[in-house]
């Protein structure tokens, strides 16, 4: 089961040299190194208001399995999807 956050709340990612994720916190609580397990891009609505987003499906060292993303927009990170 997965529990999706359509509010998109704000977490912070470390990045290597490159803009790839490596770390991730939110709540105050440090996940660790991160693995990934996908990527991909999401660009739309170019019609109404702009979506640019670099997503990643990870996992951290503390066994947490997310989907976090970059909003290339306003260069912010935000969970959108938890793993159980």
């Amino acid at each position: 089961m997965t529990r999706r956050y359509a509010d998109h709340p704000l977490v912070q990612v470390d990045t290597d040299a490159a803009g790839v994720p490596t770390r991730l916190r939110m709540d105050g609580t440090d996940h660790g190194e991160l693995g990934i397990c996908n990527r991909w891009r999401v660009d739309d609505g170019w019609w109404r208001e702009p979506v640019a987003r670099a997503c990643y499906k990870v996992v951290t060292r503390s066994g947490l399995l997310c989907t976090i993303f970059l909003d290339e927009i306003r260069g912010t990170w935000h969970l959108e999807r938890l793993f159980d």
